[in-house]
């Protein structure tokens, strides 16, 4: 099972591009590491500028991502929403990044019934494509506070679950 860090209250620290537990973040060192897991032979993570100001979306090999979105991760960040999660016994967060007709959305929950779970699921024009979750440890800072210090629009799509 994935051990979840700090999945709703946001705290800020950098690390680099391995953290402290050993996981390859895809995130330089003077940037923050906002998610992050491996989702088995590939990496996921948010990675952010030192005052959350800019944030970005990377998967790909542990080498190079061969996915960045958005380029130019300076706001306003149209391409990007956040949202939270409430269920009995635990709650959640997410970030949708948006490009084209496709979704990448970054999940962590904890749930009473269910335990932990994170990963990124893929969206083509509001249908799913793939479900990636995360393997061994996640770093997350996803939440609330975080949501609002990097100025990000609600997600009205919503998001369920896999």
């Amino acid at each position: 099972m994935a051990r979840i860090t700090n999945i709703l209250w946001p705290l800020t620290f950098a690390l680099g591009s391995v953290s402290a537990w050993g996981l390859e973040t895809h995130c330089a060192a003077e940037e923050q590491v906002l998610f992050a897991c491996s989702t088995g032979k590939k990496v996921v993570a948010v990675c952010a500028s030192a005052d959350v100001t800019a944030l970005q979306y990377r998967f790909g090999p542990p080498e190079a991502p061969e996915l960045v979105w958005p380029a130019d991760p300076q706001p306003p960040h149209n391409e990007i929403t956040a949202g939270t999660l409430a269920f009995s016994g635990g709650g959640g967060a997410y970030l949708r990044f948006s490009r084209s007709v496709y979704d990448y959305i970054v999940y962590t929950a904890i749930g009473k019934d269910w335990g932990e779970k994170a990963g990124v699921v893929v969206e083509k024009s509001g249908q799913q494509l793939a479900h990636l979750p995360c393997v061994g440890a996640v770093v997350s800072e996803l939440g609330p506070e975080l949501f609002e210090q990097a100025e990000l629009a609600e997600d009205e799509q919503g998001f369920d679950l896999p």
